[in-house]
């Protein structure tokens, strides 16, 4: 990805107390541009606080959160976009669809 690429990098307003979450911090670096946050990584004693001008790269496939505490700004560089939702599609012919019917327990299969 390059530098001018608008998923590469962007930039979050987080009000205090406001939490912004990266699911793998791997290759990934937040930089405080305001304010103040703290970093906790999962299963990782260690916790991190940003302040404005400060940042931290991520090495190790972690998920993150990031929380304010104070009205801050942070910078997110070569963040992978998030998993988008498949889009869904109607069929004009209702007759298509099944119901899923309760099997013999009483419960009914999450899939037909």
């Amino acid at each position: 990805m390059s530098n001018d690429d608008p998923v590469a990098h962007f930039r979050v307003d987080l009000p205090r107390r406001a939490l912004f979450t990266v699911q793998d911090i791997a290759g990934v670096s937040i930089a405080c541009r305001s304010g103040c946050v703290w970093l906790t990584l999962d299963d990782d004693p260690r916790d991190l606080v940003l302040e404005a001008g400060e940042q931290f790269e991520g090495d190790i496939h972690r998920r993150v959160l990031v929380s304010a505490f104070e009205d801050s700004n942070i910078e997110v560089r070569h963040a992978l976009p998030a998993a988008l939702p498949a889009p869904v599609f109607s069929r004009p012919d209702a007759k298509h669809r099944r119901r899923a019917q309760p099997q013999a327990d009483g419960l009914t299969p999450a899939c037909t």
